[in-house]
């Protein structure tokens, strides 16, 4: 081997080593796949896939804006700005499908003059804010638990009435026998760590081409009384809705139609709604409460009391544009109560905006 055999020899191995380094220096290793948020249109509109997972989210809310006024009670106008968030997931499982349900809530209800024993402004508060978890609950199948609405709720759809009963922690169950036909029943805790006994509460609903009529009982143990509720809506065309309301209490019960623990022995109510055109609804009705009565808490009985009133109410909706909607409602208070604390009937009601998403 010569000089020149050797050089070139060791050319091309340096050569063959710098291009393998070199060919190791520009591999890039493939970028991981990308996963974009997919629609969910398993439960409706507005879900989408939580990246990774077979379960679906829902996020949605409301802005509202509300002016209330009552000639009895009010100096000028009360105005509220408020908020709701709420978060709404699920996904299918063997024992069906299984929901989560958050919804939280704060308001402000701006500053506010303060008064002396006199009536006599003595100063300004400066505003105030407000935040509240409004629902925490989950669904499996038929079954319930978490901070919800009453099974007891219900009442008609203008702004006067009252039907009994609030937001309450529960374990509720519900069966579908098919048809528009449903079984419910619930045990609800009246108080925090008071006793062992909770509510207990039944439901039975009838959905129809026609309507629905919803049934409601309600039994308290702390006064040893129950409450039982009737709720009939018809279709008298595609147009106007009747809605009828029927109410029996046996004595103060935390479903109270006046307030918790204080009601009346018996109710009646109707409402008539008519939808003008696809943004426009107009509604009128009224109530009346027979014989009122409040819980004793100091002997677990109930007070009679006797005294009947009735109320009647209009409300105008009107869907502005897209997710924003207004409310204008009306309502005249007036009965025996009024007149045993020596005021005139109350004329009531409020403006409301609410912009959804």
């Amino acid at each position: 081997m010569n000089i020149k055999s050797l050089l070139l020899g060791s050319a091309a191995a340096l050569l063959a080593v710098s291009g393998a380094r070199a060919a190791d220096a520009v591999v890039v290793a493939e970028p991981e796949p990308m996963e974009y948020v997919r629609i969910c249109d398993v439960y409706g509109a507005g879900f989408y896939y939580i990246p990774g997972t077979e379960t679906c989210l829902k996020i949605g809310g409301l802005v509202r804006y509300q002016i209330d006024w009552d000639s009895e009670a009010d100096d000028g106008w009360r105005k509220t700005a408020l908020f709701r968030l709420k978060f709404d997931a699920r996904s299918e499982t063997e024992y069906g499908t299984f929901k989560r349900y958050i919804e939280f809530q704060g308001s402000n209800n701006g500053g506010e003059t303060l008064y002396n024993t006199a009536l006599q402004p003595i100063g300004y508060a400066a505003d105030s804010s407000t935040f509240s978890v409004r629902y925490a609950y989950f669904e499996l199948g038929g079954l319930m638990v978490g901070r919800n609405d009453t099974l007891f709720d219900g009442d008609l759809s203008g702004e006067f009435d009252a039907g009994g009963g609030d937001f309450i922690q529960q374990i509720r169950y519900t069966f579908d026998a098919g048809n528009g036909i449903a079984v419910s029943v619930g045990l609800e805790e009246e108080d925090n760590n008071f006793d062992y006994v909770p509510l207990i509460t039944g439901k039975v609903s009838i959905a129809q081409g026609w309507g629905s009529v919803d049934l409601f009982a309600g039994y308290d143990d702390r006064f040893s009384e129950f409450a039982l509720k009737a709720i009939a809506k018809v279709k008298a065309t595609d147009a106007l809705t009747l809605e009828l309301l029927a109410a029996y209490e046996s004595g103060a019960t935390w479903f109270g139609l006046s307030n918790f623990y204080a009601g009346y022995e018996w109710s009646v109510g109707g409402y008539l709604k008519y939808a003008v055109n696809d943004k426009l609804t107009v509604g009128f009705g009224g109530q009346y409460f027979a014989d009122s009565h409040a819980g004793n808490f100091l002997a677990n009985t109930t007070t009679e009391i006797g005294f009947n009133d009735w109320t009647v109410g209009a409300v105008i909706d009107y869907t502005i544009v897209e997710n924003l909607t207004a409310k204008l409602a009306l309502n005249y208070d007036d009965g025996e109560t009024f007149e045993a604390a020596g005021a005139d009937g109350s004329f009531n009601g409020f403006l409301r905006l609410d912009a959804s998403f």
